[in-house]
């Protein structure tokens, strides 16, 4: 089932450091409440640093929920994750 997506901007937090993204959205499977969607304009070689490191999402809401990363290659700048919790929206 193909997921539908809502776009927003949104913080990366790792760590210390806070990177402005562009966040896609969205309930992957509704009766389950697994949610996720894709980062967007990550720095490149970021992803890969991050996938096994405590990562989190932060609304404009400033709702802020952990996710975790499934990274792809080092110069990749959009990166799917899973989201954990109930779904910020």
């Amino acid at each position: 089932m193909a997921a539908h997506l809502r776009s927003e901007d949104g913080w990366l937090l790792v760590g210390d450091r806070r990177i402005v993204v562009e966040v896609d959205l969205g309930l992957f499977l509704p009766d389950t409440g697994l949610w996720g969607g894709v980062l967007r304009n990550i720095p490149r070689g970021l992803a890969s640093s991050v996938r096994d490191v405590e990562a989190r999402l932060q609304l404009q809401t400033g709702q802020a929920r952990r996710i975790r990363l499934l990274a792809g290659p080092d110069d990749e700048t959009s990166v799917p994750f899973i989201g954990e919790g109930s779904a910020p929206f």
